[in-house]
Protein backbone atom coordinates (compact mmCIF):
# COMPACT_ATOMS: atom_id res chain seq x y z
CA UNK A 1 0.00 0.00 0.00
CA UNK A 2 3.08 2.25 -0.18
CA UNK A 3 1.66 3.82 -3.34
CA UNK A 4 -1.16 5.36 -1.28
CA UNK A 5 1.33 7.15 0.97
CA UNK A 6 2.80 9.14 -1.90
CA UNK A 7 0.57 11.36 -4.03
CA UNK A 8 3.19 11.30 -6.77
CA UNK A 9 3.23 7.49 -6.90
CA UNK A 10 -0.57 7.40 -6.85
CA UNK A 11 -0.74 9.71 -9.87
CA UNK A 12 1.89 7.62 -11.66
CA UNK A 13 -0.13 4.48 -11.03
CA UNK A 14 -3.26 6.13 -12.43
CA UNK A 15 -1.39 7.38 -15.51
CA UNK A 16 0.09 3.94 -16.26
CA UNK A 17 -3.34 2.36 -15.74
CA UNK A 18 -4.90 4.78 -18.22
CA UNK A 19 -2.20 4.11 -20.81
CA UNK A 20 -2.83 0.37 -20.54
CA UNK A 21 -6.63 0.46 -20.54
CA UNK A 22 -6.90 3.13 -23.23
CA UNK A 23 -3.94 3.07 -25.60
CA UNK A 24 -5.35 5.88 -27.72
CA UNK A 25 -5.32 8.41 -24.87
CA UNK A 26 -2.83 11.26 -24.72
CA UNK A 27 -1.58 13.69 -22.09
CA UNK A 28 -4.58 15.98 -22.51
CA UNK A 29 -7.07 13.11 -22.08
CA UNK A 30 -5.36 11.89 -18.91
CA UNK A 31 -5.00 15.41 -17.51
CA UNK A 32 -8.74 15.96 -17.94
CA UNK A 33 -9.63 12.64 -16.34
CA UNK A 34 -7.30 13.12 -13.35
CA UNK A 35 -8.20 16.83 -12.97
CA UNK A 36 -4.57 17.92 -13.46
CA UNK A 37 -3.21 20.94 -15.29
CA UNK A 38 -1.33 20.41 -18.58
CA UNK A 39 1.83 21.60 -16.85
CA UNK A 40 1.47 19.10 -14.02
CA UNK A 41 0.73 16.15 -16.29
CA UNK A 42 3.69 17.09 -18.47
CA UNK A 43 6.03 16.89 -15.46
CA UNK A 44 4.69 13.47 -14.52
CA UNK A 45 5.25 12.20 -18.05
CA UNK A 46 8.83 13.53 -18.03
CA UNK A 47 9.51 11.60 -14.82
CA UNK A 48 7.90 8.43 -16.12
CA UNK A 49 10.01 8.62 -19.28
CA UNK A 50 13.24 9.29 -17.34
CA UNK A 51 12.46 6.34 -15.04
CA UNK A 52 11.95 4.10 -18.07
CA UNK A 53 8.30 3.40 -17.22
CA UNK A 54 6.90 4.71 -20.51
CA UNK A 55 8.21 5.48 -24.00
CA UNK A 56 7.01 7.74 -26.78
CA UNK A 57 5.28 6.02 -29.70
CA UNK A 58 4.67 9.20 -31.65
CA UNK A 59 4.13 12.79 -30.69
CA UNK A 60 1.70 13.04 -27.80
CA UNK A 61 1.15 9.28 -27.46
CA UNK A 62 2.94 6.85 -25.18
CA UNK A 63 3.31 3.17 -24.33
CA UNK A 64 4.04 1.48 -21.01
CA UNK A 65 7.39 -0.36 -20.98
CA UNK A 66 8.07 -3.75 -19.37
CA UNK A 67 9.71 -1.92 -16.47
CA UNK A 68 6.64 0.26 -16.04
CA UNK A 69 4.36 -2.77 -16.24
CA UNK A 70 6.38 -4.58 -13.54
CA UNK A 71 6.13 -1.53 -11.26
CA UNK A 72 2.39 -1.25 -11.88
CA UNK A 73 1.73 -4.95 -11.25
CA UNK A 74 3.69 -4.91 -7.99
CA UNK A 75 1.82 -1.90 -6.65
CA UNK A 76 -1.57 -3.15 -7.82
CA UNK A 77 -0.89 -6.46 -6.09
CA UNK A 78 0.00 -4.62 -2.86
CA UNK A 79 -3.24 -2.64 -3.15
CA UNK A 80 -5.18 -5.82 -3.80
CA UNK A 81 -3.82 -7.47 -0.65
CA UNK A 82 -4.53 -4.33 1.38
CA UNK A 83 -8.12 -3.95 0.11
CA UNK A 84 -8.85 -7.68 0.41
CA UNK A 85 -7.71 -7.72 4.04
CA UNK A 86 -9.71 -4.57 4.79
CA UNK A 87 -12.85 -5.97 3.19
CA UNK A 88 -12.55 -9.17 5.20
CA UNK A 89 -12.34 -7.16 8.41
CA UNK A 90 -15.28 -4.97 7.41
CA UNK A 91 -17.52 -7.84 6.39
CA UNK A 92 -16.51 -10.00 9.35
CA UNK A 93 -18.35 -7.58 11.67
CA UNK A 94 -21.88 -8.50 10.65
CA UNK A 95 -23.87 -9.74 7.68
CA UNK A 96 -27.52 -9.66 6.70
CA UNK A 97 -28.72 -13.12 5.75
CA UNK A 98 -32.04 -14.78 4.89
CA UNK A 99 -33.21 -17.25 7.50
CA UNK A 100 -33.87 -20.85 6.45
CA UNK A 101 -36.10 -22.06 9.23
CA UNK A 102 -36.69 -20.26 12.51
CA UNK A 103 -33.65 -18.59 14.10
CA UNK A 104 -33.43 -17.11 17.57
CA UNK A 105 -31.02 -14.44 18.80
CA UNK A 106 -27.85 -16.09 20.10
CA UNK A 107 -28.24 -19.25 17.98
CA UNK A 108 -25.13 -20.72 16.40
CA UNK A 109 -25.83 -20.74 12.67
CA UNK A 110 -24.25 -21.78 9.40
CA UNK A 111 -24.29 -19.28 6.53
CA UNK A 112 -23.65 -19.76 2.83
CA UNK A 113 -23.95 -17.92 -0.50
CA UNK A 114 -26.50 -18.76 -3.17
CA UNK A 115 -27.47 -16.74 -6.24
CA UNK A 116 -25.81 -13.60 -4.88
CA UNK A 117 -27.53 -13.73 -1.48
CA UNK A 118 -26.54 -14.99 1.97
CA UNK A 119 -28.63 -17.66 3.67
CA UNK A 120 -28.27 -19.11 7.16
CA UNK A 121 -29.68 -21.96 9.18
CA UNK A 122 -29.21 -23.65 12.54
CA UNK A 123 -28.34 -26.83 10.61
CA UNK A 124 -24.82 -27.52 9.41
CA UNK A 125 -21.44 -26.62 10.84
CA UNK A 126 -21.73 -23.29 12.73
CA UNK A 127 -19.64 -20.42 11.38
CA UNK A 128 -21.65 -17.46 12.75
CA UNK A 129 -23.90 -16.36 15.58
CA UNK A 130 -27.35 -14.80 15.15
CA UNK A 131 -27.58 -11.23 16.48
CA UNK A 132 -31.35 -11.01 15.91
CA UNK A 133 -34.28 -13.40 15.69
CA UNK A 134 -36.12 -14.25 12.47
CA UNK A 135 -38.79 -16.53 11.10
CA UNK A 136 -38.27 -18.63 8.00
CA UNK A 137 -37.61 -16.38 4.98
CA UNK A 138 -37.02 -13.21 7.02
CA UNK A 139 -33.82 -11.20 7.19
CA UNK A 140 -31.49 -11.87 10.12
CA UNK A 141 -28.31 -10.15 11.29
CA UNK A 142 -25.43 -12.54 11.89
CA UNK A 143 -21.81 -12.19 12.97
CA UNK A 144 -19.26 -14.61 11.44
CA UNK A 145 -17.18 -16.49 14.01
CA UNK A 146 -14.58 -17.43 11.39
CA UNK A 147 -12.73 -15.48 8.74
CA UNK A 148 -15.18 -14.08 6.19
CA UNK A 149 -14.70 -15.53 2.72
CA UNK A 150 -16.48 -13.58 -0.04
CA UNK A 151 -18.35 -15.64 -2.66
CA UNK A 152 -16.47 -16.80 -5.73
CA UNK A 153 -17.25 -14.73 -8.81
CA UNK A 154 -19.93 -16.11 -11.05
CA UNK A 155 -19.27 -17.15 -14.64
CA UNK A 156 -20.62 -15.28 -17.65
CA UNK A 157 -21.89 -16.91 -20.83
CA UNK A 158 -22.17 -14.52 -23.78
CA UNK A 159 -24.55 -15.44 -26.60
CA UNK A 160 -23.82 -13.44 -29.74
CA UNK A 161 -26.76 -12.20 -31.79
CA UNK A 162 -26.17 -10.69 -35.28
CA UNK A 163 -26.48 -6.92 -35.74
CA UNK A 164 -29.60 -5.73 -37.57
CA UNK A 165 -27.61 -5.17 -40.78
CA UNK A 166 -26.69 -8.87 -40.65
CA UNK A 167 -30.26 -10.01 -40.02
CA UNK A 168 -30.58 -9.29 -36.30
CA UNK A 169 -32.97 -11.46 -34.29
CA UNK A 170 -34.32 -13.00 -37.52
CA UNK A 171 -30.97 -14.69 -38.10
CA UNK A 172 -30.31 -15.58 -34.45
CA UNK A 173 -30.53 -19.22 -33.43
CA UNK A 174 -32.97 -18.71 -30.57
CA UNK A 175 -32.88 -22.45 -29.77
CA UNK A 176 -29.32 -21.99 -28.47
CA UNK A 177 -30.51 -19.16 -26.23
CA UNK A 178 -33.39 -21.30 -24.92
CA UNK A 179 -31.16 -24.35 -24.32
CA UNK A 180 -28.50 -22.29 -22.54
CA UNK A 181 -31.07 -20.69 -20.23
CA UNK A 182 -32.73 -24.07 -19.54
CA UNK A 183 -29.37 -25.55 -18.52
CA UNK A 184 -28.66 -22.57 -16.24
CA UNK A 185 -32.09 -21.93 -14.76
CA UNK A 186 -30.75 -19.93 -11.80
CA UNK A 187 -28.55 -17.64 -13.91
CA UNK A 188 -29.30 -13.94 -14.27
CA UNK A 189 -30.32 -13.20 -17.90
CA UNK A 190 -29.55 -9.81 -19.43
CA UNK A 191 -29.74 -8.44 -22.98
CA UNK A 192 -27.41 -5.91 -24.58
CA UNK A 193 -28.81 -4.38 -27.76
CA UNK A 194 -32.33 -4.29 -29.16
CA UNK A 195 -31.62 -7.25 -31.46
CA UNK A 196 -30.65 -9.32 -28.40
CA UNK A 197 -33.76 -8.16 -26.52
CA UNK A 198 -36.08 -9.19 -29.37
CA UNK A 199 -34.32 -12.56 -29.71
CA UNK A 200 -35.10 -13.24 -26.04
CA UNK A 201 -38.71 -12.11 -26.36
CA UNK A 202 -39.22 -14.53 -29.27
CA UNK A 203 -38.79 -17.44 -26.84
CA UNK A 204 -40.79 -15.85 -24.04
CA UNK A 205 -37.80 -14.61 -22.03
CA UNK A 206 -37.93 -11.15 -20.43
CA UNK A 207 -34.27 -10.31 -19.74
CA UNK A 208 -32.92 -7.36 -17.82
CA UNK A 209 -32.34 -4.70 -20.46
CA UNK A 210 -31.76 -1.26 -18.95
CA UNK A 211 -28.47 -1.16 -17.07
CA UNK A 212 -27.75 -4.69 -18.30
CA UNK A 213 -23.97 -4.29 -18.41
CA UNK A 214 -23.74 -3.11 -14.80
CA UNK A 215 -26.18 -5.81 -13.67
CA UNK A 216 -23.95 -8.39 -15.34
CA UNK A 217 -20.81 -7.15 -13.55
CA UNK A 218 -22.42 -6.75 -10.14
CA UNK A 219 -24.22 -10.10 -10.31
CA UNK A 220 -21.01 -11.93 -11.18
CA UNK A 221 -19.18 -10.25 -8.30
CA UNK A 222 -21.92 -11.48 -5.95
CA UNK A 223 -21.45 -15.06 -7.11
CA UNK A 224 -24.29 -15.29 -9.64
CA UNK A 225 -23.83 -16.92 -13.01
CA UNK A 226 -24.95 -14.63 -15.83
CA UNK A 227 -26.20 -15.23 -19.36
CA UNK A 228 -25.67 -12.21 -21.60
CA UNK A 229 -27.54 -12.20 -24.91
CA UNK A 230 -25.50 -9.58 -26.73
CA UNK A 231 -25.69 -7.86 -30.10
CA UNK A 232 -22.36 -8.50 -31.81
CA UNK A 233 -21.35 -4.84 -32.16
CA UNK A 234 -21.62 -4.35 -28.37
CA UNK A 235 -19.45 -7.29 -27.36
CA UNK A 236 -16.08 -5.49 -27.32
CA UNK A 237 -17.13 -3.05 -24.60
CA UNK A 238 -18.56 -5.88 -22.53
CA UNK A 239 -15.42 -8.00 -22.86
CA UNK A 240 -13.26 -5.05 -21.82
CA UNK A 241 -15.25 -4.67 -18.60
CA UNK A 242 -15.21 -8.39 -17.84
CA UNK A 243 -11.45 -8.56 -18.31
CA UNK A 244 -10.91 -5.48 -16.14
CA UNK A 245 -13.09 -7.05 -13.41
CA UNK A 246 -11.32 -10.43 -13.73
CA UNK A 247 -14.58 -12.25 -14.45
CA UNK A 248 -14.46 -15.58 -16.30
CA UNK A 249 -16.54 -15.75 -19.49
CA UNK A 250 -17.21 -17.82 -22.57
CA UNK A 251 -18.73 -16.82 -25.91
CA UNK A 252 -21.23 -18.73 -28.06
CA UNK A 253 -22.56 -17.79 -31.47
CA UNK A 254 -26.34 -17.83 -31.90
Amino acid sequence: MKVLLSRKDTIKLLILSELITNRECNQRDIANKLKLTPQAISEYFKELISEGFIKTIYKGYYEVTDKGLDWLVKNLFDLHLFSEDLLKKIYSRSLIAIAVGEIREGDNVSYWFKNGLIYCSTNGKPNAIALTSANDGEEVLIKPTEEFKPPERGRVVILKVPDICEGGSKKANVKIIQETINKNSEAVVVALGVEALIACKKIGIEPIFFGAREVCIESAHHGCNVIVVCTESLIDDLLRRLIEENIVFEIKQC
